[in-house]
C-alpha cells in the first residue's frame, strides 16, 4: 500500500492504480462464516437499538399525557380512573384545572418560564487541537453534529481536544446536566437539539466532557427538574417548536437562547408527581443500553478486519467467547 501511495505530507492513493493493488481474501466458505458471525453481532446491535428507541418513546408518551394533554387531571375531572397507573399515584393528581397569570394549569401546579428552572447556564468551549500553554487539559467536546448518535448509540465521533482548567471549571458536564445546540441548522433542521446526560453517558469518555463552542450547558435546579426538562426539550424539539426560537445571519441559524428562557414555559406539578415522574422516567433512561452498543460496535470493528485478514481464525473467536 506504501508503494502505491504518493504525497509528502497527506499520503494519497492513485485511482489508477487502485484495479492493481491485491487484497487477501478468505477462502469462499470462510467468509461465509465471517458474513454470519458480523452478521449476529449487526442483528444484536439492530436490536439494542430498537430497544433504546422504545424506552425513548415510552418516556415521550408518559410526558405528552403528563405535562402536555393532562390526561390524568381530566380523567378525574370527568369521574374516571386515570388509565396506566395505580390508586397511589392518581391521587397525587388534582381534579381540575385553575388559571394563572401565564395560561390554564392543573391545581396547585404551576407555569414556570424554563430559565427560571436552571440553577447554571454557560455557553460550550472548542479549545485547542494540541496542548497550549493554557489548555493542558483533555477533554471530550460534544457538538450539536454528535447528539443524535450519542443518543442512539452510534459510533462515537465526539472530538478529543485540550481546554484549560479555568474553563472546565464552569463547563465540564455533570449527571443530570443539558446540552442544547444553539448554533447551526439547516433550512430543513432547526437548531435546538437537546442530550441529557447520564454517569453511563460521561463513562463512556476516558477525560473530562464539556459542550462545544455551538452549544450550551444547562444545569437544572434539581435532579427531578432535569428529568422533566430533559423530556420537555425532546417533545418541542419534535414538534418542530424551537423554529420559533431561531434567528438567522449570515448563512447561519442561531438558537435564541434569552428569549427561550423567558418565554419558554414549563408546567411545574406537585413534588409528589415530580418526583414520581422524575423516578420512573430516569429508570426508562438508565435502561438505555449505550454502551452495550459501543462495545458490539467496537468488537465488529476490530473484529472484521483481522478475520478478512487471516490474523485472527473463527475458532479462535469461539474460543474467546
Amino acid at each position: 500500500m506504501e508503494g502505491d501511495s504518493d504525497g509528502s505530507t497527506i499520503k494519497h492513493i492513485y485511482i489508477t492504480r487502485v484495479d492493481k493493488m491485491r487484497v487477501a481474501v478468505p477462502p469462499p466458505a470462510e467468509q461465509l462464516s465471517i458474513v454470519g458471525l458480523v452478521g449476529k453481532i449487526d442483528d444484536r446491535i439492530t436490536l439494542l437499538r430498537e430497544t433504546n428507541a422504545t424506552l425513548e418513546s415510552i418516556a415521550q408518551a408518559l410526558f405528552k399525557s403528563w405535562f402536555v394533554d393532562f390526561d390524568p387531571v381530566r380523567a378525574k375531572m370527568e369521574g374516571r380512573t386515570p388509565e396506566g397507573m395505580d390508586e397511589a399515584t392518581a391521587a397525587l393528581f388534582p381534579d381540575g384545572f385553575e388559571t394563572s397569570e401565564l395560561g390554564e394549569v392543573p391545581r396547585g401546579w404551576a407555569l414556570k418560564p424554563f430559565g427560571a428552572l436552571l440553577a447554571h447556564s454557560i455557553g460550550g468551549d472548542w479549545g485547542s487541537e494540541q496542548p497550549e500553554e493554557k489548555n493542558t487539559v483533555r477533554v471530550a467536546i460534544i457538538r450539536g453534529t454528535d447528539i443524535p448518535d450519542l443518543q442512539s448509540g452510534r459510533d462515537n465521533r465526539v472530538p478529543i481536544r485540550y481546554t484549560s482548567e479555568k474553563k472546565l471549571s464552569t463547563r465540564q458536564l455533570q449527571d443530570g446536566d443539558i446540552v442544547i445546540e444553539v448554533s447551526g441548522g439547516s433550512k430543513d433542521q432547526p437548531t435546538g437539539r437537546a442530550l441529557y446526560v447520564t454517569y453511563d453517558l460521561l463513562k463512556r469518555f476516558d477525560c473530562p466532557v464539556e459542550p462545544a463552542s455551538f452549544c450550551r450547558l444547562f444545569r437544572p435546579v434539581d435532579r427531578a427538574t432535569g428529568v422533566l426538562l430533559g423530556q420537555h426539550l425532546r417533545f418541542v424539539y419534535d414538534q418542530g417548536k424551537t423554529w420559533e426560537y431561531q434567528n438567522q445571519s449570515t448563512g447561519i441559524a442561531n438558537f435564541q437562547t434569552t428569549h427561550f428562557l423567558e418565554k419558554e414555559l414549563v408546567a411545574v406539578p406537585s413534588d409528589s408527581v415530580l418526583n414520581v415522574f422524575s423516578e420512573t422516567v430516569r429508570a426508562l433512561v438508565d435502561r438505555a443500553i449505550t454502551s452495550q452498543l459501543d462495545e458490539l460496535s467496537q468488537i465488529r470493528d476490530t473484529l472484521l478486519p483481522r478475520l478478512i485478514s487471516g490474523q485472527l481464525q473463527l475458532p479462535e473467536v469461539a474460543d474467546a467467547h
